[in-house]
């Protein structure tokens, strides 16, 4: 069977897997692409509608699909839809009736991290691990459908969140590629979540990126290494202007200090500039 798809999402990760079904010449029936949010640093909405207008595919640029665009969808009779990086609610009768649904790839081990941003929440909790997750949607809570597949993506204790995106886009697209290829095989297989072990996050923002010198290094370090492309950058101010933090490092020897005021700056040269955190420095280059 070559299953004919309907294609919903956008970013730099929706990009690549529309790229991987239009080279394997798979079928798309039709393409609703994500128009980014302007504070954005990564934007890949016209690169999609190009590559949609080359291949002489029909699509939608927008951040929503509409109830009263459902019956005009399910009239392509598309046999799956492929969800990746869309950050609104489906109409239902999308997933109820499309025949093998919808099926989203998150970035987390699910049940664990649901909701927004899994992957810059899990570095800015110090996590050593994330991973993708295909999964259907359901009728039940937030990203608690069941599972398709998973595969684990390593996150080094000093990595960014753009050394680790790309490890998640690769992940993404072996998971979709491993589901066409049960449903060529007619091998199609899910699980159900542990519901005891589902975790949730809360959406962010760009002024949660705003650095809070007076948690730890550590703290201040994470945050700032999660607020990497894909992702807006950390910032903080000085003299009232606001300074995003592109560089930075967490030196691996710390000063002691008996006198500490966190976000007072101890030095700056051509090296960087020292900040003073609730119990060791940043230095930001």
């Amino acid at each position: 069977m070559n299953p004919k798809i309907l294609f919903i999402g956008g970013t730099k990760r929706g990009f690549e897997l529309l790229s991987m079904l239009v080279e394997a010449e798979e079928t798309i029936v039709f393409a609703y692409l994500l128009k980014e949010d302007d504070h954005e640093p990564i934007k890949v909405c016209n690169q999609m509608l190009t590559l949609c207008e080359e291949m002489n595919i029909s699509y939608k640029v927008c951040k929503k699909i509409k109830q009263n665009e459902v019956d005009g969808i399910l009239s392509l009779n598309s046999d799956v839809s492929f969800v990746c990086s869309w950050r609104t609610m489906l109409p239902k009768a999308l997933y109820q009736k499309i025949s093998y649904g919808c099926l989203v790839a998150h970035d987390s081990l699910l049940p664990k991290f649901r909701c927004f941003a899994p992957t810059a929440w899990a570095i800015i909790n110090g996590e050593r691990e994330t991973g993708v997750t295909l999964f259907k949607i359901s009728d039940g809570g937030v990203d608690s459908g069941v599972i398709f597949g998973q595969i684990s993506v390593p996150i080094g204790e000093r990595e960014t969140a753009t050394q680790i995106y790309p490890r998640v886009i690769k992940a993404t697209l072996e998971l979709y590629r491993s589901f066409l290829d049960a449903v060529r095989s007619d091998n199609v297989t899910f699980r159900k979540q542990d519901e005891n072990k589902a975790t949730f996050t809360c959406k962010r923002t760009p002024d949660d990126g705003m650095v809070n010198f007076q948690k730890s290094a550590k703290e201040v370090f994470n945050l700032m290494r999660a607020m990497t492309p894909p992702y807006p950058y950390s910032w903080t101010t000085y003299k009232g202007r606001k300074f995003f933090i592109t560089k930075f490092d967490l030196p691996i020897s710390q000063k002691l200090f008996s006198g500490n005021i966190p976000g007072r700056i101890v030095s700056s040269d051509e090296s960087g500039v020292v900040v003073l955190c609730s119990d060791g420095q940043v230095n930001l280059l």
